[in-house]
Protein backbone atom coordinates (compact mmCIF):
# COMPACT_ATOMS: atom_id res chain seq x y z
CA UNK A 1 0.00 0.00 0.00
CA UNK A 2 1.27 3.48 -0.88
CA UNK A 3 2.18 5.90 1.87
CA UNK A 4 -0.22 8.84 2.07
CA UNK A 5 1.53 12.10 1.18
CA UNK A 6 -0.42 15.01 2.74
CA UNK A 7 1.36 17.64 0.70
CA UNK A 8 -0.17 16.35 -2.52
CA UNK A 9 -3.80 16.41 -1.34
CA UNK A 10 -5.59 19.78 -1.24
CA UNK A 11 -9.28 20.36 -0.65
CA UNK A 12 -11.36 23.52 -1.04
CA UNK A 13 -13.71 24.19 1.89
CA UNK A 14 -16.18 27.04 1.99
CA UNK A 15 -15.70 27.60 5.71
CA UNK A 16 -13.74 29.87 8.03
CA UNK A 17 -10.61 28.34 9.55
CA UNK A 18 -9.21 28.56 13.05
CA UNK A 19 -6.75 26.32 14.87
CA UNK A 20 -8.44 23.32 16.54
CA UNK A 21 -11.77 23.96 14.78
CA UNK A 22 -13.68 20.87 13.58
CA UNK A 23 -15.38 21.13 10.19
CA UNK A 24 -17.84 18.48 8.99
CA UNK A 25 -17.39 17.63 5.31
CA UNK A 26 -20.27 17.57 2.86
CA UNK A 27 -21.25 14.11 1.61
CA UNK A 28 -19.47 14.77 -1.71
CA UNK A 29 -16.27 15.89 0.02
CA UNK A 30 -16.37 12.91 2.40
CA UNK A 31 -16.82 10.54 -0.56
CA UNK A 32 -13.94 12.20 -2.42
CA UNK A 33 -11.55 11.92 0.54
CA UNK A 34 -12.61 8.43 1.65
CA UNK A 35 -13.33 6.61 -1.59
CA UNK A 36 -11.47 8.45 -4.34
CA UNK A 37 -8.29 9.58 -2.57
CA UNK A 38 -8.53 6.81 0.07
CA UNK A 39 -7.24 9.07 2.81
CA UNK A 40 -6.93 6.99 6.00
CA UNK A 41 -8.32 8.00 9.39
CA UNK A 42 -5.83 10.25 11.19
CA UNK A 43 -4.01 11.33 8.03
CA UNK A 44 -3.59 14.98 7.19
CA UNK A 45 -4.55 16.98 4.11
CA UNK A 46 -4.18 20.61 3.15
CA UNK A 47 -7.35 22.72 3.02
CA UNK A 48 -7.95 26.21 1.68
CA UNK A 49 -10.88 28.58 1.26
CA UNK A 50 -9.40 31.30 -0.96
CA UNK A 51 -9.47 33.84 1.88
CA UNK A 52 -7.39 32.64 4.84
CA UNK A 53 -4.55 30.75 3.18
CA UNK A 54 -3.72 27.06 3.37
CA UNK A 55 -4.13 25.02 6.57
CA UNK A 56 -3.23 21.47 7.61
CA UNK A 57 -6.25 19.43 8.67
CA UNK A 58 -6.41 15.95 10.23
CA UNK A 59 -9.01 13.53 8.89
CA UNK A 60 -11.42 11.87 11.30
CA UNK A 61 -13.79 9.26 9.87
CA UNK A 62 -17.21 9.24 11.51
CA UNK A 63 -19.43 6.25 10.82
CA UNK A 64 -19.65 4.68 7.38
CA UNK A 65 -19.80 7.86 5.33
CA UNK A 66 -19.15 10.85 7.58
CA UNK A 67 -15.89 12.71 7.79
CA UNK A 68 -14.68 15.59 9.97
CA UNK A 69 -11.58 17.69 9.39
CA UNK A 70 -9.79 18.94 12.49
CA UNK A 71 -8.02 22.15 11.49
CA UNK A 72 -4.43 22.41 12.65
CA UNK A 73 -1.78 25.00 11.85
CA UNK A 74 -1.74 27.47 9.00
CA UNK A 75 0.81 26.40 6.40
CA UNK A 76 0.74 29.42 4.07
CA UNK A 77 -0.87 32.84 4.17
CA UNK A 78 -3.29 33.85 1.43
CA UNK A 79 -1.54 35.50 -1.49
CA UNK A 80 -3.44 37.89 -3.73
CA UNK A 81 -3.63 36.66 -7.30
CA UNK A 82 -2.50 38.58 -10.35
CA UNK A 83 -4.43 41.67 -11.29
CA UNK A 84 -5.38 40.51 -14.80
CA UNK A 85 -8.43 41.59 -16.76
CA UNK A 86 -9.42 39.57 -19.83
CA UNK A 87 -11.24 41.67 -22.45
CA UNK A 88 -13.07 39.60 -25.08
CA UNK A 89 -15.85 39.72 -27.66
CA UNK A 90 -18.82 37.54 -26.62
CA UNK A 91 -18.91 34.10 -28.21
CA UNK A 92 -21.50 31.38 -28.68
CA UNK A 93 -22.48 29.78 -25.35
CA UNK A 94 -20.44 26.56 -25.60
CA UNK A 95 -17.31 28.45 -26.57
CA UNK A 96 -17.92 31.10 -23.92
CA UNK A 97 -18.07 28.41 -21.20
CA UNK A 98 -14.71 27.07 -22.39
CA UNK A 99 -13.20 30.58 -22.50
CA UNK A 100 -14.33 31.28 -18.92
CA UNK A 101 -12.96 27.95 -17.71
CA UNK A 102 -9.52 28.48 -19.26
CA UNK A 103 -9.29 32.14 -18.24
CA UNK A 104 -10.08 31.16 -14.64
CA UNK A 105 -7.41 28.46 -14.70
CA UNK A 106 -4.89 31.06 -15.87
CA UNK A 107 -5.70 33.34 -12.93
CA UNK A 108 -7.74 36.04 -14.62
CA UNK A 109 -9.36 38.27 -12.00
CA UNK A 110 -12.06 39.87 -14.12
CA UNK A 111 -13.71 38.96 -17.45
CA UNK A 112 -14.82 42.00 -19.46
CA UNK A 113 -17.03 41.41 -22.51
CA UNK A 114 -16.93 44.13 -25.17
CA UNK A 115 -18.97 44.67 -28.32
CA UNK A 116 -16.92 44.56 -31.50
CA UNK A 117 -17.71 44.74 -35.19
CA UNK A 118 -17.62 40.93 -35.43
CA UNK A 119 -19.55 40.13 -32.23
CA UNK A 120 -22.24 37.49 -32.78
Amino acid sequence: MAVHDPTSQRLFLNANFAADKAIACSPDQAHYLRSVLRVPDGASVLVFNGREGEWRAHVRHEGKRGLVLQIGAQMRAQVAGPDLDYVFAPLKRSRLDYLVQKATELGVRRLVPVITRRTI
